[in-house]
């Protein structure tokens, strides 16, 4: 019988093998009627025929395989499995799997083994992960974290925030992720520290992470939202009007007359979506902030996006937009603005964007 192991490589078997073997070697050989606990602690002391069979038994949804794997009590075949995940090697040897565990979503599907109510006990969970994460190799730490963040429990967010300082972007990366997903609202001002000195890649993911934070980060992202750092508002103000909370207004609106106009077009695409409550502040600014040809043009596209969806502020808003465009803008937008405010409260139409 064929031998699901290769003392050659490390790699899957379709990195670096010729089509006719990777054919041959794709035909999944007998599993045989070893009992799967066997298999299970035969795994977990490095055998490698024994670990795919017990991978193939996963992956086909046998009770019994997955039944042995979350009662043996023994760390091992939870380090082994991380390592498969990571690593495409077992017990530290190189390692040819199966055709049904060498797809993307055989690896996800092994991951849940690690997750409470589903895999193996949460302790020797937390106890293999946790060892995982300064494990020497980058992509173990990777693994680990990406599993930790899954699982989402906060007792880690220490160990995540320290992996924010690992010496390997993409286990960064992940670290970020992971806090995101965790959902702790004491991570923000940490995220957009470590957002003063991120490229575009960590730029991403910490907007990402931020996203996933949701209303937890709006007191922070709104106190940061003043940063001297056109990168820091540029990302603050974008996450804002994504999480769509309404204490941002304010911020928001101020941002349509923000020196930067890359900032000034970010709250302008992204106050629209919070509706007709922003027609009073929107007007208000221009009441009071000098009328400058950027104001005029992102104040003007979040007007129009009102009155096309609403279309009884047409009468009241297309004026203003007049005057906006006209010679004398900087003297007769103020008082346009202020004209509108007036009429859309004596109709009923404004809404008041302050709290009551």
């Amino acid at each position: 019988m064929m031998a699901y192991f290769d003392a050659s490589t490390n790699k899957d078997l379709a990195s670096n093998t010729p089509p006719n073997l990777q054919s041959s070697m794709d035909v999944e050989p007998p599993i045989g009627e070893t009992p799967s606990q066997l298999l299970a602690q035969e795994a977990a002391e490095g055998r490698r025929g024994a670990a795919w069979r017990l991978l193939h038994l996963i992956m086909g949804g046998d009770p019994r395989a997955i039944g042995a794997v979350t009662s043996l009590d023994d760390d091992r075949l939870a380090q082994h499995f991380l390592e498969f995940i990571a690593l495409g090697t077992w017990a530290g040897k190189p390692f040819v799997a199966p055709l049904s565990v060498r797809t993307p979503h055989a690896k996800t599907r092994l991951r849940t083994l690690f997750l409470p109510a589903s895999g193996m006990e949460p302790a020797r969970t937390m106890r293999v992960l946790l060892a995982a994460v300064r494990d020497k190799r980058p992509t173990m730490r990777e693994a680990a974290i990406h599993i930790l963040g899954i699982i989402g429990n906060r007792a880690v967010v220490p160990v995540l925030l320290e992996a924010l300082n690992d010496p390997v972007h993409t286990v960064r990366l992940q670290a970020v992720k992971a806090l995101g997903r965790i959902g702790d609202p004491s991570v923000v001002p940490v995220l957009l520290h470590a957002l003063h000195s991120a490229d575009e890649q960590m730029g991403s993911q910490i907007f990402l992470a931020l996203m996933e934070l949701g209303s937890a980060a709006v007191p922070a992202l709104i106190a940061e939202s003043n940063s001297s750092s056109v990168w820091i508002r540029w990302h603050c103000i974008r996450a804002l009007g994504q999480i769509g909370d309404d204490r941002a207004l304010p911020v928001l609106v101020h941002a349509l007359a923000d020196q930067d106009h890359s900032i000034a077009w970010v709250a302008a695409r992204e106050l629209p979506a919070f509706g007709k409550i922003i027609i009073e502040p929107v007007l208000r600014l221009l009441v009071t902030e000098e009328t400058s040809p950027w104001l005029v043009e992102t104040t003007s596209y979040v007007l129009r996006q009102q009155y096309q969806y609403h279309e009884e502020l047409r009468p009241y808003l297309e004026p203003v937009l007049k005057e906006m465009h006209s010679v004398g803008y900087r003297v007769a937008t103020p008082n346009a603005a202020r004209k509108a405010l007036d009429e859309l409260e004596a109709s009923g139409l404004l809404i008041s964007s302050s709290p009551p």
